[in-house]
């Protein structure tokens, strides 16, 4: 008995360390998704450098309260965890993708720098383009003026010709 009760310390003291480190998280209840459709779920979610996990709530709860994450109150039901070391967004982006496909699935909170997200806001939340599509609008945004400025210079040095 002392070997499970150890166990279920550990678990719960890695998972912490893990939302610790994590750039963000979220809660899902999962009740009704197939092996395949949680088979895709993380292999996408692998892809973006994030891990679901499938635990006990006991266990859920008292790693968010090691890792002093009291915003998500009391889980319950069928949940799953999913930790992103790597986008922040892409986590939120694949569950909302999923619940848009199945009805069923209930977003229940998550952690995005450090700030709560309720489930009122995950569709905002994915709405937001991943950290290589802002770079790419940034860039395109410094690069607008001097390309103006050259379509202009040739526009005049084709009108003189």
């Amino acid at each position: 008995m002392k070997s499970v009760i150890a166990k279920k310390e550990a678990d719960s003291q890695s998972l912490a360390e893990e939302l610790k480190s994590s750039r963000s998280f979220l809660v899902f209840e999962y009740l009704g998704l197939n092996a395949k459709d949680i088979t895709e779920l993380r292999r996408a979610l692998h892809k973006a450098n994030a891990k679901m996990y499938v635990a006990k709530n006991n266990i859920f709860n008292r790693a968010m309260k090691l890792a002093n994450v009291d915003k998500i109150s009391d889980i319950s039901g069928p949940n799953a965890l999913i930790v992103s070391q790597g986008d922040e967004v892409a986590p939120f982006k694949e569950i909302n993708e999923i619940a848009k496909k199945h009805n069923f699935i209930k977003f229940k909170g998550g952690i995005l720098d450090k700030q709560f997200i309720g489930p009122d806001s995950l569709s905002q939340i994915a709405s937001i383009p991943g950290r290589e599509g802002l770079y790419s609008m940034l860039l395109s945004c410094l690069q607008a003026p001097i390309r103006n400025f050259l379509y202009g210079i040739k526009a005049v040095g084709e009108q003189k010709q």
